[in-house]
């Protein structure tokens, strides 16, 4: 009852969310805690309200500058008493809440983990009273967490020198593993551990599978016309928002776009829009959204899928935070695997490119230097990208080689000019910078041009900026980007101590959960038992009603397919059981297909009685239906963990022996075969002629001869068959994975563009 009045008094919530009661009793009991909570389960209330109870300063670590603004906004319009120390702040304005906490004038302070760095914050933490610290996205402490950070995997053996302090850790990602890495992490013993569910009954999952741009930018229109707004896209890339916004417009759909490369008062201004309701329709990057609270978000919608699990549902549970109804629809597309793929590579750069890197700012012998991140990939051949070299900088900066300068750190150029400047701001900003730089001019920090002006920033650049326009003074910003101070110029590259075995490791299990959101993408059981399996919530239930598989399982069950899935099972069942648990998931396909390989014939699997069973789907479905038993528990991973084989495992025997039961949504059968003589009587010449156009694109472009790129039978039959998809483009003879990848996309969309241009005079002429 305690409890309650004083939710009510600071919150003004007349009950507490599951199992929010119990976590802050387990904090008042001074216990360590971690808290699994889904978005939108009310973490945050889970440290505030102990935090305002017990005597003393909480410390609260969070990731995100945005986040640390507006939690301290809220609670400050409660007549709390919470503040946070970023880069936002002035050294002063930083030292003035120091004060602040040591005086004990604070019950919440937030700070960003890199804080911990700095011995002035440090010693001040040791001459306060701390009630606790909570760790605000706790899974990024996790080396095998999706959103792994340095700075925070330092904080473990940090607190425990300082300390020790009671801790609670919070986030909504985190499986069974990385639960158990955060708390041996964070040295913390006798933790209590609440995962309070991470179903989200209100929450419709969809997948569209978009086999190629048009269909899926019809998708994506037909989603936010059909469905209420507002609602959040998003997207894998910068430029991807930038084409679907322009897409949204010429189709009369207003939206705004948010992403990293965007100004910060363009992005502030982008998401006050969205917050308030002016914006209904926000196209954006994964930098939008973490600690967003907005309430009414009747969509989210994945023009590009995410490169984990965890970071799909983080950014899905931004929906339907008020508990009606929402939906989440990913547009799945292969494609945007290698995308992910891509990201991937770059994050983890070679160990020549670190060393490449090393060198060349050693070479320049200065301590300061402002040199931006497509420099230095344009002068270190081994850096892949402008981003790349970027993420070596922040590795080198966590060695302590270097140090990124932030915000107001960072150096503009100014000099004093002649001529009498109008109002009493801008004098007096023409009095500073004749004072410090003269006329010869001189680099200095915007924070510290501010504090001797005595204005705040915003005032200050507005004026820098009319003076530089009048000619008064020179002014020259801070480069984009950060400039960096060389801390320890003596250091050898051995003494950087950087694990590239680790890295690797770390790399590898990054493409082992990209992997899991490909395989979401295929799968066809209960899309929602998917995601509570894959966080290890043992409420599954195996069939949901609320997601799309499971709606069009209840729609399409009838009695005379019953006889036919189970039949189904049991040839997908038998044939991995022949296989003696020698190959992976697709070479079973191709054997259930009975398709005309070379390692077929070599291993003896066409000789197989289940060779060719499953011959009246395409290879894709099988595929899917293998992985939708593969989630229900029928089959044993083995082997490389990137590409493993399959046997059945003691579920997949009992189900064969019908003495358990799975399920399969089957796929509509598609008969694509053809004879040679079918394909050679049947196929448009118009349509061939431009495939062979398309071809010999390819073939001049790489310098290869045309046959490399595909035989005259192969464009003979894509004429005849217009496959109108990857799955279907992957039955024709000569094409396989490695020229799907490498032509697939191109060749669809020669032949879509043919058809619709067919169709289209087909309806003419009928008018």
């Amino acid at each position: 009852m305690e409890l309650l009045i004083k939710l009510k008094r600071y919150f003004d919530l007349f009950s507490f969310r599951p199992g929010q009661e119990e976590v802050v009793r387990t904090v008042l009991e001074g216990k360590d805690a971690l808290v699994v909570m889904p978005t939108g389960g009310g973490k945050s209330l889970c440290y505030q309200l102990p935090a305002l109870i017990r005597e003393g300063t909480a410390l609260v670590v969070s990731p995100l500058i945005a986040l640390m603004k507006d939690q301290v906004d809220v609670l400050r319009k409660r007549g709390i008493a919470a503040s946070f120390i970023n880069s936002t702040l002035s050294l002063a304005e930083q030292r003035q809440v120091l004060k602040r906490l040591e005086a004990g004038d604070l019950k919440l302070l937030y700070v960003a983990p890199e804080r911990f760095r700095q011995q002035e914050f440090l010693h001040t933490l040791s001459r306060s009273e701390i009630s606790f610290v909570a760790i605000d996205e706790a899974h990024c402490i996790s080396q095998w967490g999706h959103d792994f950070r340095p700075d925070y995997l330092r904080l473990g053996l940090i607190l425990k020198r300082i300390g020790p302090y009671q801790i609670l850790g919070a986030t909504a990602t985190a499986t069974e593993f990385v639960i158990s890495d955060i708390i041996s992490s964070l040295h913390l013993k006798n933790c209590r551990q609440f995962v309070t569910g991470f179903y989200r009954k209100n929450l419709l999952l969809r997948v569209f599978h978009c086999t190629n741009k048009k269909g899926k930018e019809e998708a994506l229109a037909s989603a936010l016309v059909s469905v209420k707004l507002p609602a959040i896209v998003y997207c894998a890339t910068r430029r991807g928002v930038d084409e679907v916004v322009t897409l949204l417009k010429d189709q009369g759909l207003p939206a705004s776009g948010y992403h990293a490369g965007m100004d910060d008062e363009t992005r502030n201004r982008v998401q006050e829009s969205f917050m308030t309701g002016r914006t209904e329709i926000i196209v954006a990057t994964n930098a939008f959204g973490m600690g967003i609270d907005k309430v009414d978000i009747r969509q989210v919608i994945h023009y590009q899928f995410p490169g984990s699990i965890e970071s799909y549902y983080q950014e899905i549970g931004r929906a339907g935070r008020d508990g009606k109804k929402a939906r989440c629809t990913l547009l799945f597309s292969i494609g945007d695997n290698y995308i992910q793929e891509f990201f991937i590579e770059m994050n983890y750069p070679s160990q020549e490119a670190v060393h490449d890197v090393f060198e060349f700012l050693k070479s320049d012998g200065r301590d300061y230097l402002s040199v931006r991140n497509n420099e230095i990939s344009e002068m270190v051949s081994s850096v892949q990208s402008d981003g790349q070299a970027g993420i070596v900088i922040k590795m080198l900066e966590q060695t302590d080689f270097l140090e990124r300068l932030y915000s107001g750190r960072r150096l503009c150029f100014v000099a004093a000019g002649t001529g009498k400047p109008r109002g009493p701001v801008r004098k007096k900003i023409f009095e500073v910078v004749s004072r410090i730089a003269g006329s010869k001019g001189k680099k200095v920090s915007i924070n510290s041009l501010a504090a001797t002006a005595g204005l705040e920033k915003p005032a200050l650049l507005r004026g820098l900026r009319l003076l530089s326009a009048d000619g008064l003074i020179t002014y020259i910003p801070p480069t984009a980007g950060r400039d960096l101070r060389i801390v320890q110029p003596r250091m050898t590259f051995k003494d950087l101590k950087i694990d590239f075995e680790l890295l690797e490791k770390r790399k590898q299990n990054d493409l082992e959960k990209l992997k899991e959101v490909v395989t979401y993408g295929h799968f066809g059981g209960c899309r929602w038992d998917f995601l509570l399996s894959y966080f290890g919530d043992n409420s599954a239930t195996g069939q949901c009603d609320f997601c799309d598989m499971c709606i069009q399982r209840k729609l399409k069950r009838t009695n005379t397919n019953e006889k036919e899935e189970e039949t189904t099972i049991l040839k997908i069942l038998s044939c991995v059981a022949r296989m003696q648990g020698r190959f992976g998931r697709t070479r079973v396909a191709h054997v259930l297909t009975g398709a005309s390989r070379k390692w077929i014939t070599s291993q003896g699997m066409n000789q197989l009685s289940t060779y060719g069973l499953l011959s009246n789907f395409i290879q894709e479905d099988v595929l899917d239906l293998i992985n939708q038993l593969d989630r229900q528990g029928c089959f044993v991973r083995q082997g490389n963990h990137l590409y493993p084989t399959i046997t059945l495992s003691k579920k997949g025997i009992a189900v064969m022996k019908k003495e358990e039961e799975a399920f399969l949504n089957l796929p509509e059968i598609k008969n694509m075969a053809k004879t040679s003589a079918e394909v050679a009587n049947n196929f448009s010449p118009e349509l061939y002629e431009l495939l062979r156009q398309k071809r010999e694109e390819f073939g001049t472009a790489a310098g290869i001869p045309l046959f490399l790129v595909t035989s005259k039978r192969t464009l003979k039959e894509m004429a005849a068959s217009a496959p109108k998809n990857m799955a279907e483009l992957l039955q024709v003879h000569g094409i396989g994975p490695a020229k799907m990848k490498k032509y697939g996309q191109e060749f669809l969309d020669v032949i879509l563009e043919y058809c619709d241009k067919v169709d289209g005079e087909t309806r003419r002429n009928l008018s």
